[in-house]
């Protein structure tokens, strides 16, 4: 009896979001067969990858239809949750669900139809809190202050409770600050707004000295690919930064640099609440062979081409670089 060639599903959650899109994509040009999962539509899903999406959100009903339709996953690759510390201080209760419950919705799926199927949970540096002076190892104390990053330190330990009572071999990606083309929140996405707005005098919150660990996306997802657990049930944990600090200051310059034109840059001296004062991975124990590809300047006038392009829509011959 012939064995059937075609790949078998891998299953992304979040992956109408920003980091999901660019992992489904990754997958698919991969030779994976993509089955997606978010809250609602995604139009670009099927083009980008070819595979299936549900919509819905994460639930029994979305995970049953997919077993159903395409099988049990191969792997999977949990990235659905709240978004940002900010929401999660406006409504915690929302964060809670979106984050926590949706792995534990996931998890015990898994736990009843594929409990061999290796994952990796997305989490953040937000675990660590803000007490942190220099680079961040793996092993550093925990210190959340957010709800955010409360609820992420309550994703892994969900993910490490799975993998002892029940074998599924999980690994956890610490994400620091992730940056790229398709973003639409943070600190780049408000920038080019009131750039493109026409502000000249831009007034930022904070000092301009926090710290932050930049990596782009494209870098990111072939972190979140390799650290998938293969053979033996485990546990690991590891940082999904790069090491590569540069302050807000030095970020918003880069921005209003690749925008150009003549701009003053300023910090009110007054912090947002949850903010920490330096997150900086630590990127020891990451493996062989996943040092950035795409450097901070290349990465940041990239995402300004990329505002321009999709948001402002801009003509192409408007551009000054092409972005990585």
């Amino acid at each position: 009896m012939t064995q059937s060639t075609e790949p078998k599903p891998v299953w992304v959650t979040g992956a109408g979001g920003f980091i999901g899109l660019h992992l489904a994509r990754f997958l698919a040009q991969n030779g994976c067969h993509v089955i997606g999962f978010g809250r609602k539509e995604a139009p670009g899903f099927a083009l980008a990858t070819g595979g299936a999406f549900f919509p819905g959100g994460i639930t029994v009903e979305t995970m049953g239809s997919a077993l159903a339709a395409h099988g049990r996953p191969s792997a999977v690759y949990h990235l659905a949750g709240g978004a940002t510390v900010g929401q999660s201080i406006a409504d915690p209760l929302k964060d809670f669900e979106q984050s926590v419950v949706s792995a534990a919705r996931v998890l015990d799926f898994l736990r009843l139809h594929a409990p061999d199927a290796p994952v990796v949970l997305a989490s953040s540096a937000a675990v660590y809190g803000g007490g942190h002076v220099g680079s961040i190892r793996v092993d550093a104390p925990l210190d959340p202050y957010s709800p955010y990053g409360y609820h992420k330190r309550m994703v892994e330990e969900l993910g490490r409770s799975h993998c002892a009572a029940y074998g599924q071999p999980i690994s956890v990606a610490r994400l620091f600050s992730v940056y790229g083309e398709g973003l639409r929140k943070q600190l780049l996405w408000d920038l080019c707004g009131r750039l493109a707005a026409g502000e000249t005098d831009i007034v930022l919150g904070g000092i301009g000295t926090e710290m932050r660990d930049w990596h782009h996306v494209s870098d990111v997802v072939r972190l979140i690919h390799r650290i998938l657990p293969a053979g033996e049930p485990r546990f690991a944990i590891y940082n999904g930064g790069a090491g590569a600090a540069a302050s807000v200051s030095t970020i918003s310059s880069m921005v209003l640099k690749a925008w150009g034109g003549n701009h003053r840059l300023s910090f009110s001296r007054q912090s947002r609440r949850g903010d920490p004062v330096n997150l900086i991975s630590d990127p020891s124990g990451v493996p062989d062979g996943l040092q950035l590809q795409v450097p901070l300047s290349r990465g940041i006038a990239g995402y300004v081409d990329w505002y321009r392009a999709e948001i402002l829509a801009e003509p192409v011959g408007h551009l000054r670089r092409a972005a990585p």
